[in-house]
């Protein structure tokens, strides 16, 4: 009694069986349709692309051993369509597990009834079919998964091309503004805010899933990175400005949010408008345009206000650097404590007359005086303005 294995044995067993049953792959989808749920009509999966795949299944199995490039890309092509049509992966599985037992008993059934192969040569052929049962799922998956990998991929360039076509604020060749809006599910008849958050460069997303973080307080957003920002477009009231501040400072992000407007045809000025607030921002600090008139508009501004900066502090900036930052950080900290000379001092570790000294000579090297409002506020504009001067 001989041990061996037939290396042929199984190819022989099903070029016999469907020599004596070429309904084989009918009847291998009937039992598919009826015992996999999803497969039941109505089904995403046609008759004939179950009987394709079905064919495909019973002559991977008959052809073991024998590589076939042009056999591998069609299963995967199969797996491919089934992701195409949105079918679930696990039961494209579990229908390759029902096909595998199906063909088994198939092949055993045959081998009884003709005498083609004992119980023993089975034993052995069963390790073979299972073998390639994993094989076949191996290549459906493939393909499934390639495929989604690219629908992905075009989803997402498509996804940005909508984006830029809201920030555009115009129609684009890919979609009308109203599409685009539409197709983001961006509500028309909410107002909205654009968010503007400093990029690092390194394509890094600064703020990931804020997304989901805005939709659990009921805001629909929309985002695109670019090289040195992250711009996001936010359905939002003006009550909900304070969460979607929240939100960004979760991340520990410079940001910068636009007024809320109302129309989508005034995007592109929104988008200006975050850049500036972001501008103003210091470092992990999200800035809405109205917390700070003076310092958005100097951001908005810059090279008007590093003029200005250079003509009311010029005869400070011309002091030795010990010097000039004395006088620079006293007035800075003065102006964060709302013009208390005492807190001032407080923080600094000075005397109150120490303080009260360096804003005085302050007031006789810029000419202007610290209790006259107007020369206040061309001060705290030439300060502020001062880290974004130029080298010149």
């Amino acid at each position: 009694m001989t041990t061996s294995k037939p290396p042929d044995l199984l190819p022989r067993l099903t070029a016999t069986l469907l020599d004596t049953a070429d309904d084989l792959p009918t009847r291998l989808a009937q039992t598919i349709r009826r015992r996999v749920p999803s497969y039941r009509q109505p089904s995403a999966v046609t008759d004939q692309e179950l009987q394709d795949s079905c064919t495909a299944h019973v002559g991977f199995i008959s052809s073991l051993g024998l590589p076939d490039p042009e056999r591998d890309k069609t299963v995967r092509m199969i797996g491919a369509s089934r992701a195409r049509a949105n079918f679930p992966l696990p039961d494209v599985l579990d229908a390759i597990r029902v096909g595998s037992e199906f063909i088994w008993g198939e092949i055993v059934d045959h081998a009884r009834s003709s005498g083609a192969a004992s119980d023993a040569e089975l034993v052995t052929v069963a390790g073979q079919v299972w073998s390639m049962s994993d094989e076949f799922v191996g290549l459906m998956g493939a393909g499934y998964r390639e495929e989604e990998d690219l629908r992905l991929i075009n989803g997402e360039r498509e996804r940005f091309a909508l984006i830029d076509t809201v920030l555009s604020g115009h129609d684009q060749p890919n979609a009308t503004l109203w599409q685009a809006v539409d197709r983001l599910g961006l509500p028309r008849d909410r107002p909205y805010v654009v968010v503007a958050v400093e990029a690092q460069g390194s394509g890094q997303v600064p703020t990931p899933r804020i997304d989901r973080r805005l939709r659990g307080d009921n805001m629909e957003s929309a985002w695109l990175l670019r090289a040195d920002v992250e711009l996001g477009i936010v359905s939002c009231y003006q009550a909900q400005i304070h969460s979607v501040r929240t939100s960004l400072q979760h991340y520990q992000v410079r940001a910068g949010i636009s007024p809320v407007t109302t129309d989508f045809g005034h995007t592109p000025q929104a988008v200006r408008l975050a850049r500036t607030s972001l501008a103003a921002s210091g470092h992990g600090q999200v800035t809405f345009f109205s917390d700070s008139a003076i310092d958005t508009m100097a951001a908005g501004a810059p090279d008007v206000a590093s003029e200005l900066s250079a003509i009311v502090l010029f005869r400070v900036l011309e002091l030795p650097e010990t010097d000039r930052e004395v006088l620079l950080g006293t007035v800075r900290t003065w102006f964060g404590t709302g013009g208390s000379v005492s807190e001032t001092a407080r923080q600094m570790f000075l005397h109150p007359n120490t303080v009260r000294n360096r804003l005085r000579r302050l007031e006789t090297l810029t000419l202007r005086s610290l209790s006259d409002p107007r020369q206040t506020a061309e001060l705290y504009l030439a300060v502020v303005s001062l880290p974004r001067r130029t080298t010149d």
